[in-house]
């Protein structure tokens, strides 16, 4: 998806990027533009940055995604957006041009105005990091922790480095052979059972608390 923006228009438009100018000059505003569209470019877009006048270009990609800056001198901004829109419609690329200036439009492309843009911007988040699995060693922890606070495990069963470090590499060959939670919790118990004295088990309390650290 690539995405062409009439920067000024957007500054002009907004009126926090207006102040922004009013203030501390072009520079400033530009640098606040750049910076809010590099925090919410994802992967597979890439947002082309049109400025009127003479500049520095500048291209930064960032691992499928990329933000160029581009100045229009000796042309104007229009014209070199018009150019960007034709471009993608060339080569079958899907396109946006933002701006709120009606003639800047092209056959092909999708429009945005710059108010519309401005929000959709700001809704949209950074896709938050997956949320980090529990290692191995963490899981056996837990369920040692779990079988103890539920009185399964007797206070004087003896739990050693070695026992623990059998136990990650039982979760960790179960979880290769990607068994579903019910399985794993049986056969961890199993696991357990023979190298500690669990309690009598009658109403499975052993093997729900097992099967919980999995799902």
């Amino acid at each position: 998806m690539r995405i062409i923006i009439d920067a000024y228009n957007i500054i002009r438009t907004n009126p926090e990027s207006k102040g922004i100018e009013e203030v501390h000059g072009n520079q400033k505003a530009r640098d606040w533009l750049i910076d809010l569209c590099r925090g919410v470019l994802r992967n597979g877009e890439e947002w082309i940055l049109v400025f009127d006048g003479d500049g520095a270009a500048a291209v930064e990609s960032m691992g499928g995604r990329s933000l160029v800056v581009r100045y229009s001198a000796p042309r104007s901004a229009d014209e070199v957006i018009r150019e960007c829109g034709e471009d993608a419609v060339a080569l079958h690329i899907p396109a946006r041009i933002v701006s709120s200036d009606r003639e800047v439009q092209v056959q092909g492309c999708d429009r945005q105005d710059s108010a519309s843009f401005i929000d959709f911007v700001r809704k949209r988040t950074v896709i938050p990091p997956r949320h980090k699995a529990p290692s191995k060693a963490e899981q056996a922890e837990k369920i040692i922790n779990a079988l103890q606070a539920h009185g399964a495990i007797s206070p004087g069963a003896r739990i050693d480095r070695r026992l623990k470090d059998e136990l990650v590499e039982n979760i960790s060959y179960l979880c290769a052979r990607k068994l579903p939670p019910q399985k794993m919790a049986r056969d961890i118990e199993k696991f357990l059972r023979d190298r500690l004295a669990l309690q009598p088990d009658p109403q499975k309390e052993v093997f729900r608390t097992i099967k919980k650290v999995f799902e």
